[in-house]
């Protein structure tokens, strides 16, 4: 009665090698860059992670000989065997590029190298169902056969309406310290990035951080962080090539206090005296360093070493001094980086000068920052004739850590942008550590698209539905929405950081600790304007996210039920330092000591919250890709964390006032 399965299985295990996969080939041109080549092998990847085919890579043959089934990826210029293609089938190219099977090729093929680029991934987006995020988000694509693909595909992949859409690299500690030494890069963290980042259209990186940025070099907690800084030209090198490899275009800002080379304070605050060091110091940059093989140069008329506006020491005007400065700069491009592109970048104090007479030459892109909230707070008088463009935030300094999700912003704010002022020449969006920020960083991707199609509440609900189901989506929007309306003031969970390290400072009777010295918190500064409101509303965002846990996936509880639990775990805790202060203050203004001991009894609360605050830190997202990620030890130090060493500290001074 063995006999039957036996040899069942002896048939399996004789017919295995006999099976074999399917074959897919994809023809390049002979002419194709190594752009083209790159993107060929993120095809062939994906056609493999989705079929399981055996995919190969190979040189275009002569004519198609309708063997198997293949591909055709290129541009006219690169594949000859595509422009014959396109001339016998009577096609036109339009958009970035046209998706056609013709028997069993498929055209991949595009107008330029970028519109190709475009138009592959479009492809593996739409027909091979490739999340352009899944290093970030995990998520897996369904299983398909080969043979199961499209046969009959014919449609134009549109191309964006605004030319440049450019990722700013800018506060970015969490991701740069993913590995030692901290404060810099690993390439699979970049390559991760750039790689999402171009799926969803953005064509340029402006790189800053990794330049060596002043703070990790003069900064205590970064000193702290790595003693040794010393900026990683090597890497830098290896960041940009990859980029372009890749079809991004590499930005660089000629701001002054980079570690490779930087002016001094007092240099930085005196142009028409210093210039000449101003001068030597960007053409070493532009001859000595990686920075002269960036694309875009860009500059901002402030400070030219801190982020905040420039304030003359030696009595010059403003608006003469930049309009001299970015002349000089012109000058110094034009002989060593003839055929860049130029950016100046108007922040608020910028954009007053600008208003009142700066004006940078006329090959200058000028780009209107926003005020980290997709808002504008100064508009131009006039654009002067000007190229214009936007600055963006999809994430903000002051929420560095729980995102502010307002796709309806971006569609009324972007839209207005271009209809008043044509901003749409060039689109930075800054994204600072990336993974918290997704979801705003496509909507913008998704405005420069289509800035007249682009509809915020319908992508708000294409976008969630897409990643946490349709069942979970309704519960993400309605959380993301609260955190929305919490960030009023532009206020957020970074921001809220001070407020607690004033209320610890208060209650513990110490100095507050800032990076421009200390000072004493005063009663009177302690609750932040708006506190019950917001309280109430991030409350009602972790609410609503922990209702849709049981039907979200693990990318749902680690990009929306976890922020808001952070946020309301931390606004919890500054609401019961908030009753301590208001007892303290009872007792140093005539109250007894029964207000000292509701405080100690309060505080013995406030230890329970810090410990679930840490907890939560160290669990963390459910991805074990990102376990350490809200480490305090390693995240952006920016406002500083609460510790249970500080409660500790503000238990004893309790205890030591109510024995006197």
């Amino acid at each position: 009665m063995f006999i039957k399965p036996i040899l069942a299985g002896i048939c399996c295990m004789l017919a295995g090698p006999l099976l074999t996969r399917a074959q897919v080939t994809i023809y390049h041109g002979t002419q194709s860059s190594q752009t083209e080549l790159a993107v060929c092998k993120d095809l062939k990847e994906d056609l493999e992670k989705v079929t399981g085919a055996t995919v190969r890579i190979a040189p275009e043959p002569a004519a198609d000989n309708n063997s198997g089934q293949s591909f055709l990826v290129g541009t006219p210029a690169s594949s000859a065997l595509l422009a014959r293609m396109i001339k016998e089938n009577n096609m036109h190219l339009e958009g970035d590029g046209v998706i056609r099977t013709i028997g069993n090729m498929t055209l991949l093929a595009g107008n330029t190298v970028e519109g190709m680029q475009n138009t592959v991934y479009s492809y593996c987006r739409t027909e091979l169902g490739i999340d352009p995020f899944e290093y970030w988000t995990g998520r897996k694509p369904a299983r398909k056969k080969a043979s199961a693909l499209p046969a009959a595909l014919n449609r134009v992949v549109p191309s964006q309406q605004v030319p440049i859409v450019c990722y700013f690299e800018n506060d970015v500690d969490e991701l740069a310290n993913m590995r030692k030494p901290y404060l810099e890069y690993d390439m699979d963290t970049w390559k991760g990035m750039v790689n999402s980042l171009r799926r969803i259209r953005y064509n340029a990186i402006h790189l800053f951080d990794m330049l060596g940025r002043p703070e990790f070099y003069t900064r205590e907690p970064y000193l702290k962080l790595r003693p040794d800084y010393k900026v990683n030209l090597p890497l830098i090198d290896s960041m940009m090539d990859y980029a372009r490899l890749k079809g991004m275009k590499v930005q660089v800002d000629l701001s002054l206090g980079y570690h490779m080379r930087s002016i001094s304070d007092s240099e930085a605050l005196c142009w028409s005296q210093y210039k000449d060091k101003w001068i030597d110091t960007w053409v070493y940059y532009l001859t000595q360093t990686p920075l002269g093989k960036a694309d875009i140069y860009s500059l901002r008329p402030r400070n030219q070493i801190w982020d905040r506006a420039y304030v003359s020491s030696c009595g010059e005007n403003r608006v003469q001094v930049f309009n001299e400065m970015f002349a000089v700069l012109d000058s110094i491009l034009t002989v060593y980086k003839p055929g860049a592109i130029k950016m100046c970048t108007c922040y608020d104090d910028g954009m007053e000068l600008f208003n009142e007479g700066f004006n940078p030459p006329k090959d200058f892109i000028v780009v209107w920052a926003d005020d980290g909230y997709c808002n504008f707070q100064t508009m131009p008088k006039s654009t002067k004739g000007y190229p214009f463009g936007t600055y963006m935030h999809a994430g903000f300094w002051t929420n560095h850590t729980v995102h502010d999700p307002y796709p309806r912003r971006i569609d009324s704010i972007m839209t207005f942008m271009q209809q008043q002022y044509q901003a749409d020449k060039y689109l930075k969006v800054n994204g600072q550590t990336f993974r918290p920020f997704l979801l705003n960083l496509e909507a913008f991707s998704e405005w420069a698209l289509d800035p007249q199609g682009f509809d915020g509440p319908a992508f708000f609900q294409r976008w969630t539905t897409y990643y946490f189901g349709k069942k979970a989506a309704p519960y993400a929007i309605a959380s993301m929405k609260k955190l929305n309306e919490s960030h009023f003031e532009r206020t957020g969970y970074v921001r809220k950081l001070s407020d607690i390290k004033k209320l610890i400072g208060f209650l513990s009777n110490t100095p507050v600790q800032t990076p421009h010295g200390s000072f004493t918190a005063r009663y009177e500064d302690l609750e932040a304007p708006g506190t019950p409101q917001r309280t109430a509303l991030v409350q009602a965002a972790y609410k609503e996210a922990a209702k849709g846990l049981s039907a979200g996936n693990d990318f749902y509880h680690d990009y929306v039920y976890l922020p808001a639990l952070m946020y309301w775990q931390l606004l919890d805790l500054e609401s019961t330092l908030l009753r301590m202060s208001h007892l303290k203050q009872a007792y140093l203004t005539g109250g007894g000591k029964q207000q000292l001991a509701a405080a100690e009894k309060l505080a013995a609360e406030a230890m329970r919250q810090m410990t679930a605050i840490n907890n939560t830190c160290r669990t963390g997202d459910r991805n074990p890709k990102w376990a350490t990620w809200y480490d305090p030890a390693k995240r952006r130090p920016n406002n500083g964390f609460p510790t249970t060493d500080m409660i500790a500290a503000i238990q004893q001074h309790l205890h030591k006032l109510s024995t006197q």
